[in-house]
């Protein structure tokens, strides 16, 4: 019969404690790799006094209320002659497993050399203090996210020069103006040269964020735009004060969700979102979305018409996936701005907007 002390899965486990987990015990309760020590233990005609004895049968106890109470995420099994597990001591039912229980901690120690154990000890005290400052700094750079300023601009149309809200850090990752400026100077192009959007244009700005893109299709004459955004703080604090700040109120729509979610129900029940839109701007957070599915998405999307045009910023890593084709609409710009790669699709050659 032998011994076998094992962890659940219990995250605060101390790392010393888990470091034990291995530990198998033969039958006669001593470990394979103490064989030596034990031997030399035999050899040695002074084995100690009875008052060090005493006091090491104390420590040991100590440690084994430490290492084996019920709630410190260990327990014993004990194994037949095959390995067979008979009876698990995880939980003892009986004052008799509860003394096994004991025996089988004291031999793990007693296997684990007393330098090593404050070793690990001393490793989990670094890892604590370590895990600490981590969360700390976790805290502060959170706390300085949700945090605003009024950097970003508005560059063309009736809002030209009117400032936005957007988020520190990460948070909302706005397009730069710059490529912004380029973008909308090539979709003027598209639509009706430098008078704006044509009359009535829809437009849905996917991934909002800050709604800078909505907000420049707004300000350059579109008549409706629909924002698309899935973190309640931006959407509180960032993107409906720059909305009402642009006193655009009347001509937008909210809402609240993934922006996969909301091309998908599109798909279910087609006309949830009115009709089609002219113009779908796809700004997402590179490393949290999959742009398999995004494509996916909008190629069968019912949001799309033949005529509409719907660009979609990337990364380079991505490069190799962007399809030719996205529905009924074709590339028909594929530029690289800096570190900013957007992909443009619209109606074919030929055809009319």
């Amino acid at each position: 019969m032998a011994l076998k002390a094992r962890r659940r899965a219990d995250a605060d486990t101390p790392l010393w404690k888990q470091q034990l987990s291995h530990v198998v015990l033969e039958d006669s309760g001593r470990p394979r790799k103490r064989a030596k020590q034990e031997k030399k233990a035999d050899d040695d005609d002074t084995l100690g006094s009875d008052g060090e004895e005493a006091a090491t049968d104390r420590e040991e106890a100590e440690l084994v209320e430490d290492l084996f109470t019920l709630d410190s995420g260990w327990s014993v099994e004990v194994l037949g002659e095959d390995d067979s597990k008979l009876y698990d001591l995880e939980e003892p039912d009986s004052d008799d497993e509860a003394e096994e229980l004991g025996m089988a901690a004291r031999s793990i120690l007693r296997s684990v050399p007393r330098h090593k154990l404050k070793e690990l000890e001393a490793m989990q005290a670094d890892a604590e203090e370590e895990n600490a400052a981590t969360k700390a700094n976790a805290r502060r750079r959170a706390a300085a996210e949700h945090k605003t300023h009024k950097q970003l601009r508005i560059v063309g149309g009736a809002l030209a020069g009117r400032r936005i809200l957007s988020g520190r850090g990460e948070t909302t990752r706005p397009m730069m103006e710059k490529v912004r400026k380029a973008l909308f100077d090539m979709l003027m192009s598209f639509a009706a040269g430098d008078a704006g959007f044509l009359e009535g244009t829809r437009w849905l700005d996917l991934f909002a964020g800050t709604g800078s893109v909505g907000l420049e299709a707004l300000s350059r004459g579109a008549m409706h735009c629909h924002f698309i955004e899935l973190d309640p703080w931006v959407i509180n604090n960032v993107l409906s004060p720059n909305i009402e700040g642009c006193g655009m109120g009347d001509s937008t729509l909210i809402h609240s969700g993934k922006a996969e979610a909301f091309l998908q129900r599109a798909r279910d029940a087609p006309h949830f979102a009115s009709k089609p839109f002219d113009y779908i701007s796809v700004c997402p957070p590179y490393l949290l979305v999959s742009y398999e599915e995004l494509f996916e998405l909008l190629s069968t999307s019912p949001l799309l018409h033949p005529g509409s045009v719907v660009f979609v910023e990337y990364p380079q890593s991505v490069s190799k996936i962007i399809p030719d084709i996205l529905g009924p609409l074709a590339l028909l710009r594929d530029r690289k701005y800096g570190r900013t790669n957007l992909a443009v699709y619209g109606p074919s050659a030929g055809e009319d907007c």
